[in-house]
């Protein structure tokens, strides 16, 4: 049970670096909005089938299962107030519900699915400009709204959920109580818009999972993470090109508490110790100008995460490569109208650690159509509809995967 603990506990923190470096990036090129609340809510189903080749998900008894099926309806919610002319405040948060569907039914408890439903955590952030337009501090808090103590069949669906080859949109209920504090530099040399960062999280510990009646919920404390990042801006002629290159440090993470045995008499063991290894990243874009888009980029985002330790240990298998690349563009059909188009391919080799979903590799490809529509009153609304085909493997097994998804976004500019 130690080993599956902390390949849910490392996919879920790989998910949350997915979420949070672009955010840093943006920062740094200057993309935030001054002197407007915005307000975006949004309601999203996502959906993947694995055909007639179901993947494997070992469960917290001892015996296995496999998937035949995943799907996570999602409500987020994101507001983000100006306060003066020199200080952002926004929060973000999420209700989510997924289930995962099994080929059999579970040899241990008889379920035919997991489900996991709650509201995530409440993230908060303040970005300000402290001297002049040069420094920014950023200060955020991530408030423990999100579910963390599971039982035993929501932590199967969250192994699944979390999986980062998946890539739903809020996969992680609840991560602790965070908070971090960050400083951006930026200037102007040899014909870019450069801009320095760090910021640095401080982690609270909770309890992960809850596994029966009469025994102690395990206690994880996260290590604490160091992010440095470089970014870069400037334009080709017409186009607009930006850089980042971004490098986390995690300290060293303890899970105390675990029980031996899953029934009322297992004795607790010894805590266990992880370190994740440094993830670097490099972020390119090159925005075209194009009379028919409102908006037209070309995308690649590659980040590759060291192996991590246990123990002291360095764990062989357990670093890996996550790639995204593709376009994206909303064309221009009338004043108050445009069409969403983009395309994008992922190739992640997955960590060859664990033989389950929760570190599967993934080769898959995506097509995304839209609608954007301006409407009165500053109001926007975005609904869409995707498909996904590509292959996942995990470990020997592999399977052909297709994923459809589709929602509404509803935007709000004043």
């Amino acid at each position: 049970m130690k080993s599956s603990l902390e390949v849910a506990a490392l996919a879920c923190t790989l998910v949350a670096l997915g979420a949070t470096l672009p955010e840093a990036l943006r920062a740094q090129s200057g993309g935030k909005l001054v002197g407007a609340t915005v307000s975006d809510v949004s309601v999203v189903y996502e959906s993947w089938s694995f055909g007639s080749d179901a993947l494997p998900l070992p469960d917290l008894g001892g015996g296995s299962s496999s998937v035949k099926s995943a799907s996570q309806f999602s409500l987020p919610i994101s507001v983000q107030v100006p306060i003066g002319e020199r200080w952002t405040v926004d929060a973000a948060g999420a209700y989510a519900s997924g289930t995962v569907k099994l080929d059999a039914p579970d040899p241990v408890t008889g379920a035919s699915k997991y489900t996991l439903s709650g509201m995530t955590d409440v993230r908060l952030r303040a970005t300000g400009r402290v001297v002049g337009d040069n420094l920014l501090l950023t200060f955020g808090v991530n408030v423990p709204t999100g579910k963390t103590s599971l039982d035993a069949g929501e932590f199967s669906a969250l192994r699944v959920l979390a999986a980062p080859a998946l890539s739903f949109q809020s996969p992680v209920l609840g991560t602790g109580t965070s908070a971090t504090l960050g400083l951006v530099y930026a200037r102007e040399a040899a014909g870019w818009a450069w801009a320095f960062g760090g910021s640095f999280e401080l982690n609270r510990s909770y309890a992960p999972v809850s596994l029966v009646a009469g025994l102690s919920a395990p206690d994880f404390s996260p290590g604490n993470t160091v992010h440095l990042s470089v970014g870069g801006d400037r334009y080709i002629g017409q186009h607009e090109m930006l850089v980042g290159v971004s490098a986390d440090f995690f300290g060293q993470s303890e899970l105390a508490g675990m029980a031996a045995g899953t029934g009322g008499g297992g004795a607790e063991i010894g805590p266990a110790h992880t370190k994740l290894g440094p993830i670097y990243t490099l972020d390119w874009q090159l925005r075209l100008a194009a009379p028919e888009f409102s908006e037209l980029t070309l995308y690649a985002v590659d980040r590759y995460r060291s192996s991590f330790q246990r123990e002291g240990a360095q764990v062989d298998g357990s670093s890996g490569n996550y790639l995204d690349a593709g376009v994206r563009g909303v064309f221009v059909a009338t004043p108050r109208t445009g069409v969403l188009m983009a395309l994008n391919l992922r190739h992640q080799t997955g960590l060859d650690v664990d033989n389950t979903l929760a570190t599967a590799a993934v080769r898959s490809g995506a097509l995304t159509l839209g609608i954007v529509q301006q409407l009165p009153h500053g109001y926007t609304l975005r609904p869409f509809v995707r498909g996904q085909l590509g292959k996942i493997e995990s470990g020997d097994v592999s399977a052909t995967a297709t994923g459809v998804a589709g929602g509404v976004a509803l935007g709000l500019t004043f």
